[in-house]
């Protein structure tokens, strides 16, 4: 007999399931609960902001109309030095609801007529917060501590004719009548909350028992997904938030199997990128030119995969080297293509020995394929390696840094714009070329915008003048050694911050 009674008290008690409902209304109630509570409190306490701001207006407006008419009675008695009438002035004053204290002072700061006669002839003691009018037409203070009251100063000058500054009127309101209203719209508020609060429970368990049978199917559904069953499909025939979070589940399965055909692809696209710079490091020069009565070294550091930047020399005849350092807007692929077209057109029109007549041909002739939208900037110089003179033309590009033996550094920036964006008329007027003698111990650089607005953790750039400087104090170095200080100092100057841009840099020394 023990044995079959604790058998059948045991069957009753062991419903988990029942347990489960109960904690899910529970948990749906407590969370509407306070949802709705949140939402009331926000709303409430916005109300009576904006209640209250506009009893404060409408307060402040009332105590601007008590100022302005006592200050316009008092003109013509302050100015004959009628004290009668301005004590009467502020007796009327202060007979208006709300009014705490009613002060007259004149242009020296001293009370001529106060509602505590005491004060009368007195310096006026201006109450903390209260700021000083000044030649301002009214000041309004913050609410501040006046007899146990919170208290707005209002301020209004005296004036003869609307002119002549007599003196002022301070009046002060008590914001008990704004604090009475707040405290009865409060009341109202919690009443109002409370009948929602208790609406919002019982729909809410009412709507929960809806909800628990799509979810079942639900849980059943994703128990199988999860198992890996992508091709799997949860039917759920709710219109609502339940079947739109199946109709998710199923998505996700065919997200799931297009994941693996994106991550196929973005394998595919990384073998792409890594031919393209392949064929980027297989376009940049090899090694810097040797010239008699030169030294030229290159500086290139990519900011990604495949970059924008280029540089190339142009071997002309024996006596011409052409120099050139670009950048074309964009980066990755983009970019790299970008270089490859600008490179071969503008190795197709060397022979052209003019660094004007050079780079305007090539822009006529990028302008016909680049994409709208992208340009190229660039610096081209041709060396007269006997003559020792650069011919020099900008489209767009940062200013060439010249350094002389001793440290005096100049810039030249020919005017120009950047090639492919106009195609011509407008560029080869803007393009103007430029000569620059060279001297023996004469250092120079071109560059692209990645030396000089590279960035430190303060995001500070690195800049032409700090750039110039470093040329300046070193031009005396071999080029080689010059381009690594450079070098060194900027990468010093961005320690610890992310390359946004491509970094290229051509350092020419004469021998």
């Amino acid at each position: 007999m023990p044995t079959t009674q604790a058998q059948v008290t045991r069957k009753p008690l062991a419903r988990p399931k029942a347990k489960s409902k109960r904690g899910l209304r529970y948990k749906f109630g407590l969370s509407i609960t306070l949802l709705l509570s949140l939402t009331i409190i926000f709303i409430s306490y916005f109300a009576l902001r904006g209640e209250e701001k506009a009893l404060r207006a409408e307060m402040e407006q009332r105590g601007v109309t008590i100022a302005t008419n006592m200050a316009v009675n008092a003109a013509k008695p302050l100015l004959r030095g009628e004290i009668l009438p301005l004590a009467s002035l502020v007796k009327d004053t202060m007979g208006n609801q709300g009014v705490l204290y009613a002060i007259l002072i004149d242009e020296n700061d001293m009370v001529v007529a106060h509602n505590n006669i005491s004060e009368s002839g007195k310096p006026y003691q201006r109450p903390p917060g209260v700021p000083a009018l000044g030649n301002r037409p009214m000041s309004i203070s913050e609410p501040f501590q006046f007899k146990n009251q919170k208290t707005v100063d209002i301020a209004i000058p005296v004036l003869l004719q609307n002119k002549a500054k007599l003196g002022e009127v301070h009046i002060g309101l008590s914001k008990a009548l704004i604090d009475e209203v707040i405290q009865a719209a409060v009341m109202q508020i919690v009443v109002l909350a409370l009948g929602f609060i208790v609406t919002g429970i019982v729909v809410t368990f009412i709507l929960v028992s809806i909800i628990v049978r799509p979810i079942k199917a639900l849980e059943a559904g994703a128990e199988i997904i999860g198992q890996g069953n992508l091709d799997y499909t949860i039917k759920v025939k709710s219109q609502d938030e339940i079947g739109n979070l199946a109709n998710a589940f199923n998505r996700m399965t065919g997200d799931l199997k297009a994941a693996q055909k994106d991550l196929i692809e973005k394998e595919k696209m990384e073998q792409e990128l890594e031919t393209a710079r392949k064929i980027q490091a297989v376009l940049l020069p090899k090694e810097n030119p040797m010239v008699e009565g030169y030294e030229i070294v290159s500086f290139y550091k990519s900011a990604k995969e495949v970059g924008g930047d280029y540089y190339d020399f142009h071997p002309i005849n024996d006596k011409l080297l052409g120099l050139v350092v670009a950048d074309v807007s964009g980066k990755g692929v983009p970019g790299s293509l970008g270089m490859v077209m600008t490179r071969s057109i503008l190795r197709s029109q060397v022979h052209l020995a003019d660094a004007y007549k050079i780079i305007t041909k090539t822009n006529s002739l990028l302008y016909r394929d680049i994409k709208r939208g992208m340009f190229v900037t660039m610096f081209y110089v041709i060396i007269d390696i006997p003559k020792r003179i650069l011919d020099c033309a900008n489209a767009g590009h940062n200013p060439l840094i010249l350094g002389h033996k001793g440290g005096k550094v100049e810039m030249f920036n020919p005017s120009g714009i950047a090639l492919g964006l106009d195609k011509g008329t407008r560029f080869d007027h803007k393009t103007q070329a430029m000569n620059i003698p060279l001297k023996s111990g004469d250092a120079f650089i071109i560059y692209t915008d990645g030396v000089t607005e590279a960035m430190n953790r303060q995001e500070e750039e690195f800049t032409e003048e700090r750039l110039a400087e470093v040329v300046g104090k070193n031009v005396d170095l071999s080029a080689q050694q010059l381009n690594d200080t450079i070098v060194n100092e900027l990468m010093e100057f961005t320690a610890g911050a992310e390359q946004h841009d491509d970094i290229t840099l051509l350092t020419v020394k004469i021998k």
